[in-house]
């Protein structure tokens, strides 16, 4: 575990492994749904993240729609 984690540092880019064990879907869902759209992703070389911070703004846009 590096130093960044330990201290629960939030970063804005996730391997689609560690999203999907995040937010509990199987790997190979998450990889289907990003692979179609539902989720932002970037490639950086042959890696692929999910763009955490995206997912975060997408999720506070929502949630002002629906605010009393």
């Amino acid at each position: 575990m590096n130093s960044v984690e330990h201290i629960g540092v939030s970063l804005p880019l996730m391997t689609r492994e560690a999203f999907a064990s995040a937010i509990g879907l199987p790997v190979g869902v998450l990889i289907a749904q990003a692979e179609r759209g539902y989720w932002p992703q970037i490639t950086v070389g042959k890696r692929v993240f999910i763009n955490v911070e995206a997912v975060r703004l997408r999720a506070a846009e929502r949630a002002q729609e629906f605010a009393l």
